[in-house]
């Protein structure tokens, strides 16, 4: 054997080998009883393969088989061997399970065997030969069932027996050629002589066997040790044919055992006395027993009876075991409505049980015991290809033969039948029988062809798969479907490569449950991640069923991923919306929004890009899930993007390099990973200020909800982002309201003291300063209501002016070509100059009666149209820089510059304050 052994295992296989070689076993012919062992256990057991098998010193010969090709194997293939180190009864569920055997041949090879179960041969003297056993191409994790297992060790006693009486038969039939040759002599010491070589020849016959002396002429019974033991006699008290013997049988064998020793006494006839009865020992144990005994003649008449006697009380179970379950197949033969046949080869004759005529109604006068007689009644289309693989296993070296097709009624109607039968041959492969069954499957396969027609119609998927490997059996086209891959990438394959990763524990955790048939119904939700990369949702209803011992499991399979992906945006807008309610800083709000879309559309990167209408510079603000490689690239990278979005379009592309709009831009994105995109615009002003986007790494449709799930969440962002402007705005408003207040009673001050100071009389006073106050009362109402009717630039700075209008000639100076600007330009451009006007009442030209304001613009022709317009201040008192800007000098220089989209420069000259103002004429004229 290939495995080392130690120097008392060495001794003991060699005491094997030897116990072997007494039998004279191997390489004989075959022979009925044993292969009829074989046949009967292959059936017993539902197994394809049966054996006994004999392991040898470098093989294993098998004496019968059944099902299996070879008549022997090298022990590098021996399952047998194993089985040897324990007598009794070996079962390996799974072969490819069990580490002695995962690696033998018989197993990763063509036979693919996976289930052995084996009963030791043993001798006498307890040594094991070799084996009784059966096999199977399936594994069983429930072994044999108690009854198959008691049959087995039975059978294999049989075999024992059988081997035991070739042994005998071998011994005494050379002990008989001895004799022949032997000198016949007359004299009474050659009588004695040759009664002394029987007594020795039945002795040696016997080893190890009870051995009886029945005197005939003076009615002595003589038993060995070995037999009293057997009838529980002890070693020295008297025995007797009548007062011992006969009293010990069984009451039901005495007058048979008594008639067949009387028989044996006649000298004419054989002078054999062979018997199997039971006795009942003192102690009450109750045995079979084999004598057999042969009459000695001298003189010419018969003296004594000379035989042996041996237990054969396990052999007699066994037979009685055996012909219990031969009369069980008998019925079963006759109780199935299955055909089973047994068709001789050599005679060419067919032999069927009842169901022949019970399921197909053919009576047994209608009935030709022939192959061609079966052959003849499939149907014509079917009959040429069927009996073309009768043919080919018979004179192949296949055991099995399995076809399909339409068998005859009596009634002229076909069945549709499954048949299939089993190869015995001799041991140099000549083909002597096939033994088989045949089954009507005519109503499975209507009930096969209605399911099929559901199965593949279905509108959910469906999979059957085996929940102990996990590997699918059955898919329908909807599966497929869902999953994104044809039949051939499912079936064959684990189920589990079809659940992402991050699942894989839950994933787990139920396989274990389906594979322990912990499941027979149960209705779960779980994600599935597609041939295609895509995830999706799916609601899957699992139904197990036990077939034999095996477990089959269907999943009904029902995308769900609309319904779910539905949830789950609804469940975003609603976070965000809590998020936003909360957030005071633009750049969490931003953050919220892109890690809200990025992860609801599962999308591998998304975020916010702040723009800079004037110089086209981004900023990144709230990645997801990290910040991009290599910072923020300029919009101008990305052309074919930018003209959509600054058409407020939502731009959304399944495949960056297949969208001829974008093909300039493919580069930029395949630098950032990206394939597929989602990007919203927003629109201030007529401008692109932001984008928010997601992308994904591989092309991806997004769907119409998904992209409306960006719009929503993008508009979510920017109300939010319009509440911290608008509560800017407000804080801004409430500012400024309280610097008017204050400027508006310094105004007040100063018109009341320069109207009073220049006045004649009390009346013109009162006059004077009831017309600026109204003046003034106008330019809040400028302020407060943000509101104003577009008009001329020279009647909106004279407006703003009209306030701190004393009626000294030259006080102001205003020209220029005429300009109509838009509301907003006229609010801050009114704002403006009213500040300036405030602030040299204050401390500038107007706090002084000499003082004079000059207000001049023109328009530039340069690229766009540009104003230029300057406030010059004179004759006032000497100014210097102030110490600090102060809210009037910031709301001057940012005011009207935000709202037209210029520049606003102040100048602290010694002559008096000089503003500057440039910015395009569309800003000054714009509408909105």
């Amino acid at each position: 054997m290939s495995r080392a052994q130690s120097p008392s295992q060495t001794e003991a296989e060699r005491e094997r080998l030897a116990a072997l070689a007494r039998y004279g076993i191997l390489d004989t012919p075959a022979e009925p009883g044993f292969d009829d062992v074989v046949l009967v256990a292959s059936e017993l057991c539902a197994a394809p393969v049966a054996l006994v098998s004999l392991v040898a010193a470098e093989r294993q010969w098998f004496k019968a088989r059944v099902g299996f090709e070879a008549c022997e194997t090298d022990l590098d293939r021996s399952v047998c061997a194993h089985a040897l180190a324990e007598p009794g009864l070996l079962v390996i569920p799974d072969l490819a399970a069990d580490p002695r055997t995962r690696g033998n041949p018989l197993v990763t090879g063509p036979e693919a065997l996976r289930f052995y179960a084996g009963v030791r041969l043993d001798t006498p003297e307890g040594i094991g030969l070799g084996t009784l056993c059966v096999l199977d191409v399936a594994p069983r994790p429930k072994g044999l069932s108690p009854g198959q297992a008691a049959a087995l060790q039975a059978l294999a006693r049989q075999v024992m027996a059988l081997l035991e009486m070739r042994r005998a038969l071998s011994r005494r039939d050379a002990d008989i050629g001895r004799r022949q040759q032997a000198q016949d002599v007359s004299d009474a010491s050659a009588i004695r002589l040759d009664e002394s070589a029987l007594l020795m020849r039945l002795a040696i016959e016997a080893t190890g066997i009870g051995i009886f002396d029945y005197d005939l002429v003076e009615g002595r019974l003589d038993w060995d040790t070995r037999t009293r033991d057997l009838f529980g006699i002890g070693r020295t008290e008297p025995v007797s044919y009548a007062g011992t013997f006969l009293p010990a049988l069984h009451p039901g064998d005495r007058e048979r055992v008594d008639a067949a020793l009387q028989a044996s006494l006649d000298p004419a006839g054989s002078g054999l006395f062979d018997s199997e009865y039971r006795i009942r020992r003192p102690d009450g144990g109750e045995l079979w027993l084999g004598a057999r005994g042969r009459l000695v003649v001298a003189g010419g008449r018969g003296t004594r009876i000379v035989g042996t006697v041996r237990d054969i009380t396990q052999r007699k179970i066994a037979d009685l075991d055996l012909q219990a379950s031969r009369d069980r197949y008998r019925l079963v033969t006759r109780a199935t409505n299955d055909a089973i046949w047994d068709w001789d080869l050599t005679s060419d004759t067919v032999r069927w049980n009842e169901a022949l005529r019970s399921a197909y109604g053919w009576a047994p006068h209608q009935v030709e015991p022939t192959g061609a007689w079966w052959v003849a009644h499939i149907h014509p289309d079917d009959r040429a290809q069927a009996h073309a693989g009768i043919r080919a296993v018979i004179d192949g070296a296949e055991s099995e033969w399995s076809h399909e097709y339409r068998f005859a009624r009596a009634d002229g109607t076909y069945a549709e039948v499954f048949d299939r039968g089993y190869m015995v041959r001799d041991r140099d492969g000549t083909p002597l029988r096939m033994i088989g069954a045949m089954l009507d499957v005519t109503e499975r396969n209507r009930s096969e062809a209605r399911f099929r027609a559901v199965f593949e119609g279905a509108n959910v998927g469906i999979v059957e798969l085996d929940p102990r490997s996990l590997k699918a059996l059955r898919v329908n086209a909807k599966l497929c479907e869902i999953w994104g891959a044809p039949p051939e990438d499912i079936v064959g394959h684990s189920v589990a490569r079809w659940t992402p990763e991050e699942d894989a524990a839950a994933r787990d955790a139920l396989h274990r449950r389906l594979a322990g048939g912990e499941i027979m119904q149960e209705t779960l939700e779980k994600r599935y991640r597609r041939a295609d990369g895509r995830l999706i949702w799916a609601r899957v209803n699992l139904v197990s069923q036990v077939l034999g011992d095996a477990i089959q499991t269907t999943a009904m399979i029902e995308d769900i991923t609309r319904e779910r992906s539905a949830e789950d945006r609804q469940r975003a807008l609603i976070e965000l919306g809590d998020a936003l309610r909360d957030d005071n800083s633009r750049d969490v709000i931003l953050a919220h929004a892109a890690e809200i879309l990025g992860r609801t559309l599962g999308a591998d990167r998304a975020g916010y890009d702040v723009l800079d209408p004037a110089s086209g510079e981004v900023s990144l603000v709230g990645q997801w899930p990290a910040p991009e490689p290599g910072g923020p690239r300029p919009l101008s990278d990305f052309p074919g993007t930018a003209r959509c979005l600054r058409r407020g379009e939502t731009l959304a592309v399944a495949d960056v390099a297949a969208d001829p709009r974008l093909s300039a831009d493919a580069a930029g994105y395949a630098d950032l990973g990206a394939r597929a995109l989602i990007k919203v615009p927003l629109i201030q002003r007529g401008k692109l200020v932001g984008v928010l986007y997601a992308f994904a790494a591989a092309p991806r449709a997004w769907a119409p909800a998904e992209i409306a799930f960006a719009r929503d969440a993008a508009e979510r962002a920017w109300d939010a982002l319009g509440r911290l402007q608008a509560e800017d705005q407000q804080r801004l408003l409430n500012r400024e309201l309280s610097h008017r207040l204050k400027n508006t009673l310094a105004m007040v001050q100063a018109i009341a003291a320069q109207t009073l100071r220049n006045a004649t009389d009390f009346e013109a006073a009162k006059e004077a300063l009831a017309a600026r106050l109204i003046a003034l009362g106008k330019a809040h109402d400028i302020l407060l209501t943000g509101e104003r009717e577009s008009a001329g630039i020279d009647a909106v700075i004279a407006g703003a002016l009209s306030l701190h209008d004393d009626r000294q000639p030259g006080r102001f100076a205003i020209r220029g070509p005429a300009i109509e600007v838009g509301p907003k330009a006229a609010l801050s451009l009114s704002l403006m100059m009213h500040e300036l006007a405030t602030n040299a009442a204050k401390y500038g030209a107007l706090s002084v009666p000499e003082g004079r304001v000059m207000v001049d613009w023109e328009v530039a022709e340069a690229a766009e149209p540009t104003v230029r317009l300057a406030w010059r201040e004179r004759g006032g008192p000497p100014v210097s820089p102030p110490a600090r800007k102060g809210f009037g000098s910031r709301l001057i220089e940012r005011g009207l510059a935000g709202a037209v989209g210029g520049e606003v420069a102040l100048a602290y000259e010694p002559a008096g304050v000089v503003c500057r103002v440039e910015a395009p004429l569309a800003g000054f004229q714009a509408m909105d």
